[in-house]
């Protein structure tokens, strides 16, 4: 009998590598916070030398770094496709918001890799900017819609960003909470989220405004 003819081990890519570095930090980042992972651990997990990962990723924060941007883009690139595919208002709200609780819900854990290292010193600038990263991207989804009721640029650019940045906060801290409480469904959290984003937001496309104290 012949004996089989072994067949040549196909080399993984650079590229390929990374990845499978990345998976393996998701979801050892998704498990404990950013001081309790190691390098070892991740290289461990992905089945390589830590000296490979190094060759890859300086440092534990620019590994760390490139998980929050990957994830950042994921949420972000969910949100512009739920958001374009719907009609212009409440359906695009709606849209919007449960891309976002999918994100959430994703059993990758890329929530949890963004938002629960937020009071880390030794990552908390990256977060911040990541942040104003999607609130930029959320405003600039927003803007169609307000160009209307604001016609000046400079003041509608300004009221956008803050929106954005109110719109983001609110639905971190509803998702944060909402991981400490499983047991409440996700329909009545999305009730809950529209509820306090649309009311406002209806009203501000109607060119109201709040006037002061009688």
């Amino acid at each position: 009998m012949t004996p089989a003819t072994e067949q040549p081990r196909t080399r993984m890519s650079a590229t390929d590598r990374r990845q499978l570095i990345l998976k393996a930090a998701r979801l050892a980042f998704a498990e404990g916070g950013y001081h309790e992972v190691s390098l070892a651990s991740v290289a461990e997990r992905a089945g390589v030398s830590k000296a490979l990962l190094y060759e890859h990723f300086g440092s534990k924060r620019a590994l760390y770094q490139a998980m929050l941007e990957m994830h950042t883009q994921d949420l972000v690139g969910r949100i512009a496709a739920a958001v374009a595919a719907a009609e212009p208002g409440e359906p695009r709200l709606l849209a919007g918001l449960n891309a976002f609780f999918d994100f959430v819900q994703d059993p990758r854990g890329g929530w949890r890799v963004i938002f629960r290292n937020a009071g880390d010193p030794d990552v908390a600038a990256s977060l911040a900017e990541l942040r104003d990263g999607v609130a930029a991207a959320v405003a600039a989804l927003m803007s169609e819609e307000a160009e209307a009721h604001f016609p000046d640029a400079p003041e509608r650019a300004q009221m956008l960003q803050m929106v954005a940045q109110q719109l983001v906060g609110a639905m971190q801290s509803l998702a944060d909470w909402w991981e400490l409480h499983p047991e409440v469904p996700r329909k009545r959290i999305l009730q809950v989220a529209m509820d306090f984003v649309w009311t406002g937001q209806e009203r501000l496309s109607r060119g109201e405004r709040w006037t002061g104290p009688a």
